[in-house]
């Protein structure tokens, strides 16, 4: 089975921290020759006292100066973006540069370019968000999650392990989406996937290959709880065999929960070695269910020495 090449948007604001990302990207694709990177870099406008007409010799002068400097630094900044992607052997072709004077909040400007590029994932250090006003200003996804409609967003942390992925599945297409874009994105690589779930009916904790299903596990989807999800997990493992994610890396999870679905799902990656927590997150307004507003906002200002992937 081919694999099909993965773009993903990598915002820049020159600090150290924006370039993270990158070293877990080489470690989670090995075969760099199928990995496109969008470096965006959204500089500042001019001072208002420089826009529009001039009418001094002065005033002219001291504008081209501002404009050159800005152009030094838009060229250091993708430079140096570029220095450390080679350096951690993405290839020079498969770099595109994307500069655009800032007219907005920097989060939106690059949740819109990722729109119009159609990328497969937004790329950030948790971090770097920080400085990217409406990230992660008062609600750790309010920014993130209002601007990045069609392209999932990928945040990162610290030290992040790449043998080990979980997707949470929940009665949602919400989680379906989150499979779909998991498989794709996970297609020729060689992790483990866990396809996870935390119910309330459940008294201690069941896994099973997603091949061999064990008596335990099957008892519980045959209860309503499980009938209820049971297409959704049969449907989220289809995806993985298109994709070319064989059965024997995937298992099914389901925990116990006391509805504190965001610290349960983050402790199990933590003592599982999981670093890649896949999420599918419906915006709350009309809509019940396991990936409310809150628990995906919870799992990203938790996160830590891991990576989550929310996708809308």
């Amino acid at each position: 089975m081919t694999t099909l090449s993965k773009c993903l948007l990598l915002p820049l604001d020159g600090t150290e921290e924006a370039l993270k990302p990158v070293e877990f990207l080489g470690r989670l694709y090995p075969d760099r020759s199928r990995i496109s990177i969008v470096l965006s870099y959204f500089p500042p406008p001019l001072p208002p006292a420089y826009q529009g007409k001039l009418n001094t010799p002065e005033l002219i002068k001291r504008r081209q100066q501002l404009v050159e400097s800005r152009a030094q630094k838009t060229r250091s900044v993708l430079d140096q973006a570029k220095k450390v992607l080679t350096a951690e052997g993405f290839l020079s072709h498969t770099i595109e540069e994307h500069v655009q004077e800032r007219q907005a909040g920097k989060a939106r400007e690059a949740c819109l370019l990722a729109d119009r590029k159609k990328v497969d994932a937004v790329l950030v250090e948790k971090r770097f968000i920080g400085t990217l006003e409406g990230f992660l200003t008062g609600d750790p996804t309010h920014g993130l999650l209002e601007h990045c409609l069609a392209s999932p967003v990928w945040l990162t942390d610290g030290t992040i392990d790449v043998s080990h992925a979980a997707v949470c599945i929940s009665k949602e297409d919400a989680s379906l989406r989150a499979a779909d874009h998991a498989a794709f994105m996970l297609s020729g690589t060689d992790l483990k996937v866990t396809l996870l779930h935390a119910a309330r009916t459940i008294p201690q904790r069941a896994t099973a290959p997603v091949s061999f299903i064990t008596a335990e596990l099957e008892r519980w989807l045959m209860s309503p709880e499980g009938r209820g999800l049971k297409p959704f997990l049969d449907r989220s493992h289809e995806m993985m065999k298109q994709e070319g994610i064989a059965d024997d890396r995937i298992q099914v999870t389901i925990l116990p929960g006391d509805g504190k679905a965001g610290p349960e799902i983050l402790n199990y990656c933590r003592k599982e070695g999981i670093g890649i927590l896949v999420l599918g997150h419906s915006p709350p307004t009309g809509i019940t269910g396991f990936f409310k507003g809150s628990v995906t906002k919870r799992i990203a200002a938790d996160l830590k020495n891991m990576s989550v992937w929310i996708t809308q």
